[in-house]
């Protein structure tokens, strides 16, 4: 009876494991796939913002440009901001413009939905391989897996729109304000930004950058530094360490966060005048992704076995920790980047 609840709960994790790759896969490659669709089809024109319209308190620009027939068009940027700031009226924007929808446009020099785009698909890599590899495929699973797939279909059919009930094209572009510009809502940026709410926002907005940016760049260094030491400990394992085989002897218990706890693997292996050599492994779960008896490799430097010591999961899980690591520096260099840029933008002069 044990036995079948652990094989319940590995199958309940594992599967949960693999709809998480899928849910960050699926958000991860739409942004990325849209965006890679509006670099490769979508035609350029040279834009100049003629204002701003506002919507739930967020500024969108508009620009007016050129379409290839010859024709003066205004279109509304698919990305808005909470402060009008860096939308002055006249000032030129290079436009990726949709084809299909040219009422829509977005900067050509943007590459936010890139940024996010890698930073979901990452992740959503490393758990669907995680999840095939981490866990053994058993008849629990797909036991599991039809329950949950059961439960996905009777939460879907709730929330489908009865088909005499859904709104047409045109009324759904209209509520989601995607049709041609209306230039009576449009507005000078220079307008918005003096009144009382747009300068509280924007002070606000500044503030909250200068406080934010010091403790960014602290989290920046340190992840850079741990990012680096992982790298280098990796690396020597790979290239120098030495492979032998290991068991599981037991699962250390660690109490986590929300009164959990994590399991750790404790590995034995035998290394040369070294007798037998006990480590934990570094990387936690629950369920345990190991039981006792598990038969598993184990890189070690010959020097330190003790201390200079892995599972080897295989190149992409040893690396997974080290590249996630490096991604999220990545988006907080942008961060601090974009911060002290708007902080600049917005100081006095």
């Amino acid at each position: 009876m044990l036995h079948m609840f652990f094989d319940g709960m590995q199958a309940y994790a594992q599967i949960g494991t693999f709809l998480g790759a899928l849910i960050c896969l699926g958000l991860g490659g739409l942004l990325l796939g849209t965006s890679l669709y509006h670099r490769l089809h979508s035609f350029r024109a040279d834009g100049t913002i003629v204002g701003v319209t506002q919507n739930s308190g967020s500024y969108f620009p508009v620009y007016r440009y050129t379409l290839p027939d010859g024709r003066v068009h205004e279109a509304k940027s698919d990305t808005g901001s909470s402060s009008p700031l860096n939308m002055d009226t006249g000032r030129a924007v290079p436009l990726l413009v949709s084809p299909n929808n040219p009422d829509q446009a977005q900067p050509a020099n943007s590459h936010a939905f890139d940024i996010l785009g890698v930073l979901l698909v990452a992740p959503g890599i490393w758990l669907g391989y995680l999840a095939f590899t981490a866990f053994p495929v058993t008849r629990m699973t797909w036991i599991m897996a039809a329950l949950l797939l059961l439960y996905a279909a009777e939460r879907l059919h709730r929330i489908i729109i009865p088909k005499g009930q859904r709104p047409s094209l045109a009324d759904w572009r209209q509520q989601h304000d995607l049709g041609p510009v209306d230039m009576s809502n449009v507005k000078p940026a220079e307008n918005l930004a003096n009144l009382p709410e747009a300068r509280a926002a924007l002070q606000t907005q500044t503030r909250n950058g200068r406080k934010a940016a010091p403790f960014i760049a602290l989290l920046l260094a340190i992840l850079i530094g741990v990012g680096i030491f992982e790298s280098v400990k990796i690396g020597q394992l790979q290239s120098r360490g030495l492979s032998t085989d290991g068991v599981v002897v037991r699962l250390a218990e660690e109490s986590g966060s929300h009164n959990t706890y994590n399991y750790y693997a404790i590995v034995h292996f035998q290394a040369p005048d070294r007798g037998t050599v006990e480590f934990k492994d570094n990387v936690g779960s629950n369920p345990p992704s190991h039981r006792r008896g598990d038969r598993v490799t184990v890189l070690y430097m010959a020097n330190d076995p003790g201390r200079q010591v892995m599972i080897d999961r295989g190149p992409l899980l040893n690396w997974a920790i080290p590249l996630i690591i490096f991604l999220f520096a990545g988006f907080l260099a942008w961060l601090y980047s974009s911060l002290t840029r708007r902080t600049t933008d917005s100081a006095p002069t």
